[in-house]
């Protein structure tokens, strides 16, 4: 969530920044909101000043007069604890829906078709033969199998076989190994997570069942990303500033609806309910995080290049920006079958926002108390297999393996 002094104290940067995400914020709002923030903390005020009296009686030998001052006390201070209680709801409710302020650089937009693109490396595959699509290569070489996915699981789920199988496994072991390089340390994360925790990651559209796929009896949600499990590991703890930042990278397999995604990608293992994913997570103090952003993207360039894959970065404009986000640098790779490059990759900084809702913070050199900032940023998925299966194929029909995957296989085409 935001930072309520910052909504006091800078008002109308607040509402412009809400403008800039298209977030329709209006004067009725903030005064009724800014009414409730002065009231509940006078409330916490005059909460305080009651309990310190009621102690102070505590503290002596009462006499009948007072231990009939100390039950009214405590029937005023229930009293007073459940007003509190009423416009804590409301206020935290309010502060919940907002999303996080854009950073400045940030592009303006109203949706995706108004991202930027601030890089393109490589030139786009051409190929002087008729090229197939990843799922004719699949089918040729037997790598893939949706029907039978379908079969047993049901529509958007996908078995990934053979050559394809191991290809995956290389192409985790070689992004991890570039991960690691930069100081990174390596997780296994739980898949299902508490529903608070889910709640407190900020991402409303997953939270509301639009996306997330929830286990009602259990009150648990299977993550739809690593940084789900990842983001909350510190949550309630103070770090020491000389410990930042944490960089956390974990495997997991992930699932998502693709609420509102029927008709795009049906077919394959482009857009599924259930894929493994590497990610990568960054918890660093606010001075860094801009640093620690540019630093991530770098990293998925790295990977990417590695690769030898055709790419381009778009910064996301603030009316796409996921609800925590900040800053979202997208990164997507060359896809000859399409004639158009698609997301394989995507960056974030999330500054305090999710920090404050997971109660992460930390203390710096002079012993004060501030809230981290926490960035996300995908290492690898099986999309990056799609562009590599496309891109390296060959006019035989065959798939040629990146240099730099062919250490970790005991074969270098598939054919």
């Amino acid at each position: 969530m935001l930072d309520i002094k910052f909504i006091r104290e800078n008002r109308e940067e607040f509402i412009g920044a809400m403008k800039k995400r298209d977030w329709n914020i209006k004067d009725n709002d903030i005064n009724f909101f800014i009414k409730l923030d002065q009231e509940r903390r006078e409330l916490i005020q005059k909460l305080e000043a009651l309990k310190a009296e009621k102690n102070k009686i505590s503290k002596s030998k009462p006499t009948k007069e007072q231990l009939v001052e100390l039950r009214a006390l405590n029937q005023k201070i229930e009293k007073e604890e459940q007003i509190l209680k009423a416009k804590e709801k409301g206020f935290n409710a309010f502060l919940g829906k907002l999303p996080n302020l854009p950073q400045p650089e940030v592009p303006l937009g109203k949706d995706e078709s108004e991202n930027k693109v601030v890089k393109t490396v490589g030139q786009s595959t051409k190929f002087d033969f008729p090229a197939k699509d990843y799922l004719e290569l699949a089918k040729i070489h037997d790598l893939l199998d949706t029907e039978r996915a379908a079969k047993v699981s049901g529509s958007r789920f996908g078995y990934i076989k053979r050559e394809a199988a191991l290809l995956w496994s290389a192409l985790v072991q070689y992004a991890w190994s570039v991960i690691l390089k930069e100081g990174f340390t390596p997780f296994y994360s739980p898949v299902l997570v508490k529903k608070e925790v889910m709640e407190n990651s900020g991402y409303d559209a997953y939270v509301e069942g639009q996306e997330a796929y929830f286990l009602e009896k259990d009150q648990l949600y299977l993550i739809g990303t690593g940084e789900h499990a990842l983001l909350p590991y510190h949550a309630n703890e103070i770090l020491q500033e000389k410990e930042l930042p944490l960089c956390y990278s974990t495997y997991s397999t992930c699932f998502r609806r693709e609420a509102g995604s029927y008709g795009k990608d049906t077919k394959g293992i482009f857009r599924v309910h259930q894929f493994d994913k590497l990610e990568m997570v960054v918890i660093t103090a606010p001075e860094k995080s801009k640093a620690e952003f540019e630093r991530l993207v770098k990293i998925q360039e790295k990977i990417v290049q590695g690769l030898g894959l055709p790419y381009q970065l778009l910064e996301v404009c603030t009316g796409d920006l996921p609800k925590p986000s900040a800053k979202v640098v997208d990164l997507e790779c060359w896809l000859p079958s399409e004639n158009r490059y698609r997301e394989t990759h995507s960056a974030s900084n999330c500054t305090d926002y999710q920090a404050r809702r997971n109660n992460i913070r930390f203390k710096d050199g002079q012993g004060k108390t501030n809230f981290v900032h926490v960035l996300n940023a995908t290492g690898v998925t099986p999309r990056l297999l799609i562009m590599i299966l496309e891109n390296y194929q060959t006019k035989q029909g065959f798939i040629e393996v990146p240099k730099v995957l062919r250490k970790y296989l005991d074969f270098k085409v598939i054919k």
